[in-house]
């Protein structure tokens, strides 16, 4: 049996999407991989259960308001991807990833599980060179009238506006990909900050409004990797080396990008669109940004 599990989870509408990212663990010879239930049909399962992988339908972990939920069951993911040792025990390190995402180069993908390893959590935060804006600032004359960012708005909206407005500057973590060892003491509290986060806020968005409150304000001990480890492909085109034929960061060492997060890119998620990639020695090439064999 692996030490490691990467989890992720889907209903039918992403079912290709997380058929993809399945496919492109395949190489990783030292991970297992499980699937949480959101939605997936019969046919849809059967994929994965004749290739032997555990498939769990998670529950909602906490009572969660019904006019919050209207039928969405995928969003249990918010809740069920920290407590992934509940539906695979026997794992030291749990690594989630998005459905909307796929592991591009394994050695990259490596330093979640190195992470996890040596503090207990590792994930990316949502901040790079390659991504200019860092907040967005309404002003009038000049004087700030509307302050939007990720921190701001969800934590003014699920814990308090004066936590949101400490927060508002910070870094986002981002929780579409990450890895905790069983042994993280940190849990707790990551837990705690979730069910907190979901009495008031909306449910979409409690586990960055976790993270955030777990890591700058009680500050627990997380190892923070960087951007290529976790690419947001919406903030900022990657580049392609031809000779690694690998998706790199689009900047000097064009480090190779260990995940591809397809976040926001909804065309993207529905198929396999063809864009003008830049390679690292100035050529243009036509490429989706999809996992392909």
């Amino acid at each position: 049996m692996n030490k490691n599990l990467i989890v992720s989870s889907a209903d039918e509408k992403y079912f290709q999407l997380l058929k993809e990212l399945y496919n492109s663990t395949l190489n990783l010879k030292y991970v297992s991989f499980a699937v949480l239930d959101c939605g997936l049909s019969d046919e849809s399962k059967r994929y994965f259960i004749d290739k032997n992988i555990e498939i769990f339908e998670p529950d909602w972990e906490f009572e969660i308001p019904s006019y919050k939920i209207r039928g969405r069951n995928y969003l249990k993911a918010q809740f069920s991807r920290f407590y992934l040792e509940k539906y695979f025990p026997g794992y030291e390190n749990y690594i989630w990833i998005d459905s909307d995402a796929w592991i591009s180069c394994n050695d990259t993908f490596d330093y979640y599980i190195q992470g996890s390893n040596k503090t207990g959590f590792a994930i990316t935060p949502q901040i790079d060179r390659a991504s200019s804006r860092l907040i967005n600032i309404k002003w009038f004359m000049n004087f700030p009238t509307k302050i939007n960012s990720i921190n701001f708005k969800n934590i003014s909206k699920s814990i308090s506006k004066n936590l949101a407005k400490k927060y508002a500057g910070h870094f986002t973590l981002n929780a579409g990909c990450f890895a905790y060892n069983y042994k993280f003491s940190g849990m707790k509290a990551i837990r705690e900050n979730l069910k907190k986060a979901s009495q008031k806020g909306r449910v979409f968005g409690t586990d960055q409004v976790a993270l955030a409150i777990s890591l700058f304000e009680n500050n627990l001990e997380f190892e923070l990797l960087p951007a290529y480890c976790n690419w947001l492909c919406e903030h900022h085109m990657p580049k392609f080396s031809v000779e690694k034929n690998k998706f790199v960061e689009p900047f000097i060492p064009n480090h190779n990008i260990g995940v591809m997060h397809l976040a926001g890119l909804d065309e993207d998620r529905k198929t396999k669109i063809f864009h003008k990639i830049k390679t690292t020695d100035d050529k243009i090439l036509e490429k989706t940004l999809r996992y392909s064999i």
